[in-house]
């Protein structure tokens, strides 16, 4: 068979595999459009979102289809902008795939763009850590509508960090503690970063609490500690040295 022929069939596969492509984006665009609550089912897996054709994509380049889906979306570009330029450039995220899933969740199109807006880096996340992640949320919340609240007011805490092996490590070693669901849940509710610590950093202060209890001539070191935590969950996140510091000072 003639090596141009064979070329030139290559060639044309290759072109309508581009002009598939370019038709289920649009697709996707007019369906979200026509409905918010309903995405296309193409466009769930996170590599296949907003790619673009050039793999060598420019750092200091925005990314055209990323910015497409995003204007779809309804997100707020001139704030993201100002909050995680970078993601912007980025040439694989997973917008659509996170707004079905949080959809699913039974968030509204307003709630996520808002999220997105101003935590760009919630596209980042694959669908199997936002799935890992949701459920261990799950086993310290009743309902998706109480963690839809956290996220709403506050996306960082949720999407901050990428460690889900850390959450439930810090979950597993709270609850060692004495923690019970109630304390977990408002934790999560008022202090969120505290359980993004990694779990030797709230070991520390733990021992530092029960440190300073000996010091002071108790006797219970570790219910000390916990007491302390359950009464002041922001304790997690401020250092040993300034604790200390302000115990010197009483």
């Amino acid at each position: 068979m003639d090596l141009w022929f064979l070329l030139g069939n290559m060639a044309a596969v290759s072109g309508i595999r581009a002009l598939i492509r370019i038709h289920r984006s649009l697709d996707l665009q007019k369906s979200f459009r026509r409905s918010p609550l309903q995405l296309a089912s193409n466009c769930i897996t996170w590599r296949h979102c907003s790619g673009g054709n050039d793999p060598k994509l420019k750092t200091d380049t925005e990314n055209k289809s990323l910015l497409a889906n995003l204007n779809v979306l309804g997100v707020d570009l001139k704030m993201a902008r100002q909050r995680q330029p970078g993601v912007l450039r980025r040439s694989f995220t997973n917008e659509m795939g996170l707004a079905q899933f949080l959809q699913e969740k039974g968030a509204s199109h307003k709630v996520i763009a808002s999220i997105v807006s101003r935590f760009p880096r919630a596209i980042t996340r694959s669908l199997d850590h936002l799935k890992e992640r949701w459920q261990l949320w799950r086993s310290v919340f009743n309902t998706d509508a109480e963690i839809l609240s956290i996220l709403e007011r506050s996306p960082e805490s949720f999407f901050r960090s990428s460690d889900n092996e850390a959450l439930k490590k810090n979950i597993a070693f709270l609850i060692s503690l004495g923690l019970n669901s109630k304390n977990l849940h408002r934790l999560l509710s008022t202090a969120p970063r505290t359980i993004s610590n990694t779990v030797e950093l709230n070991k520390q202060m733990v021992e530092c609490l029960e440190d300073i209890c000996l010091e002071l001539g108790g006797q219970n070191p570790e219910q000390f500690a916990t007491s302390i935590i359950s009464k002041n969950m922001y304790i997690l996140i401020k250092s040993t040295k300034r604790v200390r510091t302000n115990i010197n000072t009483l």
